[in-house]
């Protein structure tokens, strides 16, 4: 065989692996981004009747009731952490999940902790359902697509007897919303924690 007809065969072995590269970056999948649709079926609204919006990559669930001491304690890493991890994609929501409670309390609440992520009344217990939480402090992360990635406690500082420490050693939130970040897909471990129990028509689901 000539050089000239070496040559036309290894055009042709090169066109033949290009045309398979090509191919196989046609048929892969374009990926697309959860696009939270069932946040927008439960029409959820805040306070003041405005549809609470779900523009991030996930949600974490932080459930909060003004009598809950553990809870009330918990504001400000919560806040941190909204403040913190904005630009990441992650959206903070505070969840009341007391059906009795008045409107106007949950206001004088926000008020008072300085509570500074979207805050929403759940007294359907949709949520609650949804994320499995069963008491005040507990937070749930959730993606696009509604799956539960995480739900357990925010951090160590008070552990699963009650007792307390002065500082957490254990960021267990923080560390989740860390390994989505870095690309990580979930779900994670649960971490028992403690804190006021959900009313009774929530927990006997």
């Amino acid at each position: 065989m000539s050089f000239l007809g070496r040559r036309c065969s290894g055009c042709v072995l090169v066109a033949f692996l290009a045309g398979a590269i090509a191919i196989g970056h046609a048929a892969e999948p374009a990926r697309t981004e959860p696009d939270f649709a069932w946040w927008r079926e439960l029409d959820l609204r805040d306070v003041d009747g405005a549809r609470v919006a779900s523009d991030g990559r996930w949600l974490v669930l932080a459930f909060l009731d003004p009598d809950c001491p553990v809870a009330n304690a918990a504001v400000p890493v919560l806040n941190a952490l909204a403040r913190g991890y904005r630009h990441q994609g992650v959206r903070v929501i505070g969840i009341y999940a007391d059906p009795v409670l008045s409107v106007a309390r949950v206001r004088e609440h926000g008020r008072e902790f300085s509570i500074g992520f979207p805050v929403l009344a759940d007294r359907q217990q949709r949520l609650v359902r949804l994320s499995g939480a069963t008491y005040f402090s507990e937070v749930a992360v959730l993606d696009g697509r509604g799956v539960v990635l995480y739900c357990g406690r925010i951090d160590n500082r008070v552990g699963a007897d009650g007792a307390t420490r002065p500082q957490a050693t254990q960021h267990d939130l923080a560390s989740v919303l860390d390994r989505l970040v870095a690309g990580e897909t979930g779900p994670f471990p649960s971490q028992p924690g403690f804190g006021c129990f959900l009313p009774a028509p929530v927990r006997a689901r």
